[in-house]
């Protein structure tokens, strides 16, 4: 979710510029620090993974769009996936899910 952008009249007068140019310096700083938080958000989670989620998550097809567009919802994604799943390839998923719930619940 973003900010909504300022719009500059056409009459503008000096001061109703030196307004639009304060709020869009504002804006940039906004998308600066959130682009910011992003990549230290993707790299976390990307420390956060233990050498088999590693693996399994490098041998992804979607692995490279991922780190080149330093998405974490589809990190998250992939992780919930790997984990739900396993290395079973969709077999048995709800007894991996529910086992996967019962660990979480044991730490």
């Amino acid at each position: 979710m973003k900010p909504p952008v300022p719009v500059l009249a056409e009459n503008h007068t000096p001061h109703d510029k030196r307004v639009w140019e304060y709020h869009m310096n504002e804006l940039m700083k906004t998308e600066r620090i959130l682009r910011g938080n992003l990549c230290n958000l993707f790299a976390v989670l990307m420390s956060l993974c233990d050498s088999d989620m590693k693996n399994c998550r490098e041998s992804s097809t979607e692995n490279a769009e991922i780190e080149e567009e330093l998405d974490t919802l589809k990190l998250l994604t992939m992780i919930k996936k790997l984990v739900y799943t396993g290395s079973t390839h969709d077999l048995n998923i709800c007894h991996n899910k529910a086992m996967a719930h019962m660990n979480l619940m044991n730490l």
